[in-house]
């Protein structure tokens, strides 16, 4: 039977919530000194929807190439797959934090040239019924992911089409306070802290994320938004 799976990272896993609101959702918190409450994600939602079932693989903080791992450790060859992506420069994070090595070339742009090329070139070769990216914490770059089934470059811009999304994410902002001497005098990287400073600072002042997150009502209409896409491509009845 074909299932639907949910790849990517922590926006495709839970909806976040200051406290208590949907005890019917059996909410938990993730660690005993946060203050906020992890819900189920879209595709608990995702499966109101639809008959066929709907697993997520998606997972906390990973970056690109983890989330490529994950489905390719499985066999999804009769399956759709939706891939939230990531921030394409976060494969840096994780194996600085891994103490594991990096390709970088000192240049921001051109190593965002680099993994983003990387990570869509890996997206074709992908084994499934259909795949589909989804613009999460950070936007899919169309223009890169040219030939690439994409549900909504930026849930942020869908959501409010009043916000210009830009591809840069917060792991600009990351590597700015832990690794400040990588991209030292680089204009782009620059440009990317500012950006990605001002998403987070709308995702703070918008009641429909926390913690730069997508909330319980806000996961219901990503649903709905995948759900109406399968839907018309003919993927799901």
């Amino acid at each position: 039977m074909t299932k639907i799976i949910i790849a990517g990272d922590s926006w495709g896993t839970h909806s976040y919530e200051r406290g208590y609101n949907y005890p019917e959702l059996h909410g938990f918190k993730f660690a005993s000194k946060k203050n906020y409450v992890l819900y189920p994600g879209p595709g608990h939602f995702l499966q109101q929807y639809t008959k066929e079932i709907v697993h997520t693989i998606a997972d906390h903080g990973i970056s690109n190439s983890e989330a490529l791992q994950k489905i390719a450790n499985n066999d999804y060859t009769d399956d759709i797959i939706i891939l939230y992506q990531t921030g394409v420069l976060r494969d840096i994070t994780r194996a600085y934090i891994k103490n594991g090595k990096y390709f970088t070339t000192h240049n921001c742009s051109e190593d965002y040239t680099h993994y983003a090329d990387k990570f869509y070139a890996s997206c074709k070769t992908i084994k499934c019924k259909h795949l589909a990216l989804i613009g999460g914490c950070v936007k899919v770059d169309v223009q890169k992911a040219n030939g690439i089934d994409i549900i909504e470059p930026s849930i942020t811009e869908w959501l409010d089409s009043s916000f210009a999304d830009t591809v840069y994410d917060n792991t600009h902002y990351w590597l700015e306070s832990v690794e400040p001497t990588l991209y030292k005098d680089d204009d782009f990287f620059k440009r990317g802290v500012i950006e990605s400073a001002t998403k987070i600072d709308y995702w703070k002042a918008n009641d429909m994320y926390y913690k730069a997150h997508p909330t319980v009502k806000t996961n219901k209409k990503i649903a709905k938004r995948i759900y109406d896409y399968l839907k018309d491509k003919n993927i799901v009845s």
